[in-house]
């Protein structure tokens, strides 16, 4: 995405929680026609209606205090001067996130945003009648971004009820409710607008906010900081989306028109996992693959561009052990038609593990069946993280461990997919260490060596081994390049 994308919880929480009432900015004239009553109806009934289920969500983190050394590692230039520093340590420090979230069910089940409440310390919800309570996590989702709250009731609560993302149209009203800038008191605020388009992806919100499904309703209705987690609601006034994010070409963290809501129904899939379990369970398949474009497409002889095109399979996954093979075109998932590659990275998630799937492909030139058994996501995620095989490693030049980059391996370390190789980890004290590497960070090209595989990097680190001058590497850090200079 060429703009820039902020999530929109607040910075800051408001003491004085005095509730501000939605107005209607109508000219005063002494006769208003039936057409004109009509029009405006239908917004007081919807923000009446879904107003008293919308909550204040203040999430708050405690920092252990850092020591001086944090702040200024040149520990041996430093005593020269200034001799030996004793080891003081600075009090926690307390962040605070705000945010939004709607009341789903009557005896205190709240849904949000992952990003409001995600390493919370304590969470507290206020409601529309003033009263605060302390809220439990039940469950979180970052690939995603849903979480559910629970508060403990004596009484039922107002809910807001939920409405079919998916017979959203394009053109069609909604309202979003939200706590926007929460450091200004401006609980509960209404904002109207359009459906301005569905079925947004492949945006990027920052390395560690930015979910892996994705299908944003984008909408003009004024989200701003402090809505993330309220609810987008119909003429009806039905949830359809969960207020998320905003982008804005000018790097400025305001409304410009362009807002993100999660669908309800994605929401819908995720929350009995969530509240059962804690987390969710994914379908996985084990295949790397590439949507079509009309080049591809022709050169395959294929009638559209619908479909993915699988570029590689993992041993040992469902999708080897089913027979699927590099160049195969998935057309079909469970007979439905396979849109584009976020659309089928989600029905395979959403079909769960265990769960027995048809795949219509196409194989050179010919249509094919296959049935798989899907496994679970997280199962293999673990077994990944927990080591890459030794033949994916190089050995520990300069302090790196690196591997080949992979979009999966992107999502495991939460960064924008490059090709290179991807620092797994960084010895501590070592020279790569004191020269600003990070685990994430993906080396692009050693000296004047273009590096797009493992491959590459041994005969790099092998040639440069016995080097004494300085190494400059092109790495890339949250999607954007970096020069970085190491000396052996």
């Amino acid at each position: 995405m060429g703009v820039g994308g902020f999530l929109v919880s607040g910075l800051k929480w408001s003491s004085s929680p005095e509730t501000i009432q939605a107005t209607t900015s109508s000219a005063d004239q002494p006769f208003r026609s039936k057409s004109e009553l009509l029009l405006e109806n239908p917004f007081v009934r919807v923000a009446e209606r879904v107003s008293p289920a919308v909550v204040n969500i203040r999430a708050e983190k405690v920092l252990k205090g850092r020591s001086f050394h944090d702040f200024f590692p040149f520990d041996d230039f430093f005593r020269r001067f200034f001799g030996e520093v004793p080891e003081t340590r600075l009090p926690p420090q307390k962040t605070q996130s705000l945010g939004s979230g709607f009341i789903f069910r009557k005896n205190g089940y709240i849904l949000t945003n992952n990003h409001v409440v995600s390493d919370a310390d304590n969470i507290s919800v206020q409601l529309s009648d003033g009263t605060s309570y302390k809220a439990k996590v039940v469950g979180l989702d970052k690939d995603t971004d849903i979480a559910v709250l629970k508060i403990d009731v004596d009484e039922d609560l107002p809910t807001a009820e939920f409405g079919d993302s998916d017979s959203l149209r394009v053109g069609e009203w909604v309202m979003a409710i939200g706590n926007p800038f929460p450091e200004l008191g401006l609980e509960r605020t209404v904002t109207v607008g359009v459906v301005s388009a569905k079925g947004r992806g492949n945006l990027n919100f920052g390395p560690e906010y930015t979910p892996q499904y994705q299908n944003y309703i984008q909408t003009d209705a004024s989200i701003n900081p402090g809505n993330s987690g309220g609810p987008l609601v119909n003429i009806h006034g039905k949830v359809v989306g969960i207020n998320a994010a905003i982008t804005n070409p000018t790097g400025i963290k305001f409304n410009i028109g362009i807002g993100f809501a999660i669908p309800i129904n994605l929401a819908k899939s995720v929350i009995p996992d969530l509240i059962e379990k804690g987390k969710v369970s994914r379908g996985f398949l084990g295949i790397f693959f590439q949507e079509l474009n009309k080049n591809t497409a022709d050169a395959l002889n294929l009638p559209s561009t619908e479909g993915v095109l699988v570029r590689k399979v993992e041993p040992g996954t469902p999708a080897d052990e089913a027979g699927l093979k590099m160049g195969d075109v998935i057309i079909g998932f469970n007979g439905q038609k396979i849109v584009n590659g976020q659309k089928f990275r989600m029905m395979v998630a959403e079909a769960g593990p265990g769960e027995k799937v048809t795949l219509d492909i196409i194989r050179d030139g010919k249509k094919l069946t296959k049935k798989v058994t899907l496994a679970d996501r997280e199962s293999f995620a673990s077994a990944t993280e927990k080591g890459v095989p030794q033949e994916e490693q190089a050995e520990n030049w300069l302090g790196l461990q690196v591997s080949t980059s992979t979009r999966e391996l992107a999502v495991q370390f939460n960064v924008k997919f490059e090709p290179g190789v991807l620092v797994l980890k960084v010895q501590p004290q070592s020279v790569a260490e004191q020269a600003g590497f990070r685990p994430g960070d993906i080396i692009a090209k050693i000296n004047d060596q273009k590096i797009e595989d493992l491959a590459d990097y041994q005969k790099a680190s092998e040639a440069l081994k016995d080097k004494k001058k300085a190494v400059l590497f092109l790495i890339y850090r949250d999607g954007e390049p970096l020069f970085v200079a190491v000396k052996p």
